[in-house]
């Protein structure tokens, strides 16, 4: 509301409302997205689910109802544009790199470095053969901005632009001077570029027995261009140019010292805020010109090989009207395939219909032996139609960015450095994240841009097991977002005050499936009884066996992350995502250790509790050094299984408490001197447990407890097995955007799993001491 009065934003949004209602209602779903296209204060043109508009009348009473008429099916119109040429004015800043009418003109010696130098025609004024026009008064005022310019061995990409590599550096261009017919300048080669030096020779000697020169030269510039028409040819007349990044050497054989192959970059000029186009590198077809030069040279027989004949001059002429024939109509010639002008028509007409050279052949192959223009014309129509059903069908924007490997590193170290709160080095936005990694940015005539990067989230299928491809476009931004989400899950569940049950564990091991897992122990033999002389040996005493059990267990759960979150751009929220699952995964398994000896469960060998007087390994005495001294005298004599006379020797490597005694567990296990239990003990007596490790477990809630535990790597303690080995949690999402969280509420779900589980294997090296 604007000063009590409804805003034109509240007008459209209350239509909006009505019409996702009607449509809801009609259509018997859940949710529907309504794109208003157009509004005025009594109608509404609007798009539900595709492309087809529809408009409706509509009123709003002064409660806010909203009252819509029957909507009816419309489309957009198109005019031509009246103005015969865009306005000098509304050019648009382009990069171009092409190869004008450029030439080595003499070989000049060699510099004081060893270089070698170079007269080069940088670039002709007039029409270049892919319709760019360079007047020669603009490139007159440009020639300053050659001078110094750098020259590189091949066309460099946008990537190597903007990391600033010298690969490919072969020279410098010095001494530029504009002259009659383009601009000249003297090419000085580093003294390693003897390659180049090589074929700018050849070059020379080429131009001297009449051949096309070997390489070329192609600039690299910065320059504003305004469309033209010409005798009904369309061209783009440079206007300025506001930078030269180089002028490469090009190895492109020419006719008459001009480049035959181009590599071209543009924009359209009716849309001057567009971002340029990079083109690939396409063949400059022969003009007119030179294919009736060509063919008034070729011989009866060439002629004939091409379907061709030439015409016998006629003896006799007679006077005509040179004024045409009102009404007359000039049918078209049909061609015949497989013929040279049959082929260069077809070739001409794909050219200009704007598809690649390599649909020529499926043209060609889909027309009649005889054909005309029209025919042509007809199936590069239903060519393009098809393509655009294609490119409909996948549902996945234009891909405008092509990431290499250097680049695609630094924006995943953003991504990560995002989630990790660190904004310096990261990105300060989910949106702006997504439209660096994939050049989506939002339009206005476009889909709902929130969506399209809820959708663009889930991609195909997430697994934290697969891995993304070397380059990056939109269609691989899921993969991207997934792996750091999962590294920052990790880094948090990697944790280290949540991995201290590590410390106490002896085996960690993978376990291949989910039946029950067996983990058998032998006793021992005993003494071996002596033989006395010329007497058989008796047979020992089989020993007996226990088996400790386990079987893996599933664990996880999902967080969500929504199109609430990227509308509003709540980084915080998304942040949230990585640590709840990365810790809820840790103290899931960090509580799972550490209960094994809080609950003092049975173990599975022989159904008695943990810590029993049957085990002799609990006694019920406060933490003390005396106490501790007791405990390190009962793990000593604790016998092998089924072996008696095999005493371990086993003693305390790890003194484990709760918070309430840490202080105490400090002391026992730094103090040189023991901790004198009355006043009367003696304060110089050596302590016995000084090299404890101490490890404080704080969410216990007795502050009694205290275990002693033995090195696991001396004596078996406890196993902990992951299933195929996968120790870190997995991150998933769903594969299908039109079912599950993506369809019903606008949300991505992410899902942990964490397959584990784990048993007591030993009880012989732990020892418990709890206050009665």
């Amino acid at each position: 509301m604007i000063s009590g009065q409804r805003s034109f934003d509240d007008v459209r949004q209350l239509v909006r409302k009505a019409l996702a209602e009607r449509i809801q209602a009609a259509a018997g779903v859940s949710y529907v997205w309504v794109y208003i296209s157009d509004l005025t204060t009594t109608a509404v043109v609007y798009a539900a689910g595709d492309d087809d508009l529809y408009q409706c009348d509509y009123a709003i009473d002064a409660a806010g109802a909203v009252a819509l008429g029957e909507p009816v099916k419309v489309v957009r119109t198109y005019a031509p544009d009246p103005a015969a040429a865009v306005p000098v004015g509304d050019v648009a800043e382009t990069r171009d790199q092409i190869t004008a009418q450029s030439r080595v003109i003499e070989a000049k010696g060699t510099a004081a470095d060893g270089g070698r130098i170079f007269r080069v025609r940088i670039i002709a004024y007039g029409d270049s053969l892919n319709g760019r026009r360079y007047p020669e008064a603009v490139m007159r005022k440009a020639a300053a901005l050659y001078e110094g310019a750098k020259a590189f061995d091949h066309h460099r990409t946008e990537e190597e632009l903007s990391t600033g590599t010298i690969a490919g550096l072969v020279g410098a261009f010095r001494n530029v001077e504009a002259e009659a017919d383009g601009l000249y300048a003297d090419l000085h080669l580093l003294p390693s570029a003897t390659h180049a030096a090589e074929a700018l020779d050849a070059s020379l000697a080429g131009q001297e027995d009449g051949l096309d020169p070997l390489i070329g030269l192609s600039h690299d510039v910065m320059a504003l261009f305004k469309p033209i028409t010409e005798g009904g040819r369309r061209l783009q007349e440079a206007t300025a140019i506001t930078r030269v990044n180089s002028a490469d050497l090009v190895s492109d054989p020419a006719a008459g010292g001009k480049a035959s192959r181009v590599l071209a970059g543009g924009i359209d000029p009716s849309d001057p805020g567009a971002e340029p186009d990079r083109t690939k590198e396409t063949t400059v077809p022969p003009t007119l010109e030179e294919i009736l030069a060509a063919l008034s040279q070729a011989k009866p027989e060439q002629l004939a090989a091409a379907g061709l004949a030439k015409v016998a001059p006629a003896t006799e002429t007679k006077e005509t009207d040179d004024k045409p024939v009102e009404g007359k109509v000039v049918e078209a010639v049909p061609q015949t395939k497989g013929t040279f002008l049959a082929g260069l028509m077809v070739r001409q007409l794909v050219t200009d219909a704007g598809l690649p050279e390599s649909v020529v052949e499926a043209v060609t192959g889909a027309l009649p032996e005889k054909f005309t223009e029209a025919d042509v014309a007809a199936q590069i129509a239903a060519m393009k139609a098809g393509l655009a059903m294609v490119e409909r069908a996948g549902l996945t924007p234009t891909v405008t960015t092509k990431v290499t490997q250097e680049a695609r590193d630094k924006k995943v170290a953003a991504l990560d450095a995002m989630f990790d709160g660190n904004y310096r080095e990261g990105y300060r936005s989910f949106r702006q994240a997504y439209a660096d990694f994939t050049g989506n940015h939002p339009k206005a005539w476009d889909e709902d841009y929130n969506r399209l990067i809820l959708r663009e989230s889930i991609g195909g299928y997430y697994d934290s097991a697969m891995r993304a491809p070397e380059s990056m476009d939109s269609t691989s931004w899921d993969q991207v977002l997934g792996d750091s989400i999962h590294r920052r899950m990790i880094r948090l569940y990697a944790q280290p005050s949540l991995q201290t049950w590590r410390q106490i564990v002896s085996d960690i091991t993978p376990v291949s499936d989910f039946r029950q897992q067996k983990r058998e122990r032998i006793g021992g033999y005993g003494l071996l009884p002596t033989v006395p002389q010329g007497a058989p040996y008796q047979p020992l005493q089989s020993p007996t066996d226990e088996e400790a059990t386990f079987a893996v267990i599933k664990r996880g759960g999902t967080e969500d992350l929504t199109m609430e979150m990227i509308a509003n751009d709540d980084l915080q929220a998304v942040r949230q995502i990585p640590r709840l699952l990365g810790l809820a995964a840790a103290i899931t398994l960090y509580r799972f250790v550490w209960d094994i000896l809080q609950t003092n469960a049975a173990t599975t060998y022989d159904a008695t509790a943990l810590f029993h007087t049957n085990h002799a390994n609990t006694d019920s005495a406060a933490l003390s050094q005396s106490a501790l001294g007791v405990a390190r005298r009962k793990m000593r004599k604790q016998a092998a299984y089924g072996n008696a006379i095999n005493v371990l020797s086993t003693v305390p490597r790890f003194l484990v408490v709760p918070s309430e005694l840490e202080e105490l567990a400090w002391q026992l296990s730094v103090s040189p001197m023991a901790i004198p239990g009355t006043s009367n003990d003696p304060a110089d007596r050596p302590n016995l447990h000084k090299g404890l490790e101490p490890i404080v477990v704080d969410y216990w809630t007795d502050a009694n407890d205290w275990f002693a535990i033995a090195d696991p790597a001396m004596c078996p303690t406890i196993e902990i097995g992951f299933y195929q080995g996968r120790e870190d949690p997995e991150l998933f999402t769903q594969s299908d955007p039109n079912v599950g969280s993506m369809f019903n509420a606008d949300k991505v779900t992410f899902k942990i799993r964490h397959i584990y589980d784990g048993t007591v294997l030993e009880h012989r090296g732990m020892y418990r001491g709890t206050q009665a």
